[in-house]
């Protein structure tokens, strides 16, 4: 097939022409088996509300699914402090056996939401002040939503094994290899954040932010790493301050 005034058409762009854009669905889905050709398609048409309303029903269905395990969790933290009456104490453990689920929920998608524009404007700064590159804060937080599914649906899967052992402390990363070690440990905390799916969600994170920035890979990752790295030590160091001033002992390991 030709054209009159550019010479023969290819069959390829006649298809490429004709090929319909991805829905928002069908690269959500895509971000876990080919990000880089749903982030292609993202990159046409950057959308935050979908994204935005699986990221929060995930994680209050998370939260609310763990809600006892979550406040049992932080009763045996407080546990040990030196300066809360046991008369709270109590009350926190009798609280943990009968929880808000839906308090939980909510306070929970709020909180992920909230780190997660944080860590947005951080990868929006890298890219278009630190490597000089445009892009609008809306895609940038789009591809943080996008590829923030994939830690969510990492911390669904460890449902059966916090149901199985009664605890929060398991781990699809090194975490597992502390047995016995909590929050209050600096190396478990950071182990425990970082798991296997925590990083697959930077590489992908990292594939998005090359797309929509322009960037290598290379750099995309280094923004989605740093990104998450801020992400990390933000939780960290509230949940230390907290335990700080609760009375509870800091250790690194």
């Amino acid at each position: 097939m030709t054209d009159s005034n550019l010479g023969p058409v290819s069959s390829e762009a006649i298809a490429g022409d004709s090929t319909p854009a991805k829905s928002i669905w069908g690269i959500m889905v895509g971000v876990f088996t080919a990000p880089t050709e749903a982030f292609a398609e993202f990159k046409k048409k950057p959308t935050i509300i979908i994204p935005l309303i699986a990221i929060l029903v995930l994680a209050g269905v998370a939260g609310a699914l763990m809600a006892e395990y979550g406040a049992m969790m932080q009763y045996e933290m407080l546990k040990s402090s030196t300066v809360i009456p046991p008369q709270v104490l109590e009350e926190m453990r009798q609280d943990a056996l009968d929880p808000n689920r839906l308090t939980t929920g909510l306070f929970g998608a709020i909180a992920m939401v909230i780190l997660g524009v944080i860590s947005a404007l951080v990868a929006w700064f890298l890219g278009s002040v630190i490597f000089g590159k445009k892009s609008s804060f809306k895609a940038v937080w789009g591809v943080e939503l996008v590829a923030g599914l994939i830690p969510m649906v990492g911390g669904l899967l460890r449902l059966p094994m916090v149901y199985a052992k009664g605890t929060m402390m398991v781990s699809y990363g090194l975490a597992a290899l502390l047995p016995g070690k909590d929050f209050p440990s600096i190396l478990y905390s950071f182990l425990y954040y970082t798991d296997i799916f925590a990083v697959w969600g930077i590489i992908v994170g990292g594939i998005g932010y090359a797309a929509i920035f322009g960037l290598s890979r290379g750099k995309g990752i280094a923004i989605a790493a740093i990104a998450f790295a801020l992400f990390v030590v933000i939780s960290i160091g509230l949940s230390a301050v907290g335990m700080a001033f609760a009375g509870v002992d800091i250790t690194f390991l």
